[in-house]
């Protein structure tokens, strides 16, 4: 369950049309394998990004399912997330940090565009674990 603490940072990464939701698909390595499922996102101007993610198994059942937020810097976009075991009880928290080649004047909808033409990668923190994430938007 340790390398479940991970997700929402994968799903931060959205690609937004104003006022429009984005969803895609996203993995990230953990220190027991690789950890793959879907995610969603609703721009909120200035406010940043908020979404949801979920955790699926290799058949597509849904094991862990939370939420994320996002906000940019300059450089970055960094974001916080949470999640609950589906068939159980837990819960996970943890931040992740995403980097896009775009002017330090970009807003959160140009840098997530990106994730529509390439994959967009960054890193994740859940307590003492961290790892390596990446997500692809649909169209």
């Amino acid at each position: 369950m340790f390398a479940l603490r991970i997700l929402a940072a994968f799903a931060a990464c959205a690609i937004l049309a104003s006022g429009a939701e984005l969803r895609g698909t996203w993995s990230a390595t953990s220190p027991r394998g690789v950890l793959a499922g879907t995610w969603t996102a609703e721009d909120h101007q200035s406010a940043g990004v908020t979404g949801a993610w979920t955790l699926r198994d290799a058949s597509g059942k849904i094991l862990l399912q939370g939420g994320w937020s996002a906000s940019k810097s300059a450089q970055s976009w960094n974001g916080a997330w949470r999640s609950t075991v589906v068939a159980g009880a837990g819960e996970y928290s943890g931040t992740w940090t995403g980097s896009v080649s775009a002017s330090p004047q970009a807003n959160l909808i140009e840098m997530f565009s990106t994730a529509l033409r390439a994959v967009v990668s960054g890193t994740w923190k859940a307590g003492s674990a961290s790892g390596a994430w990446s997500i692809r938007a649909l169209p």
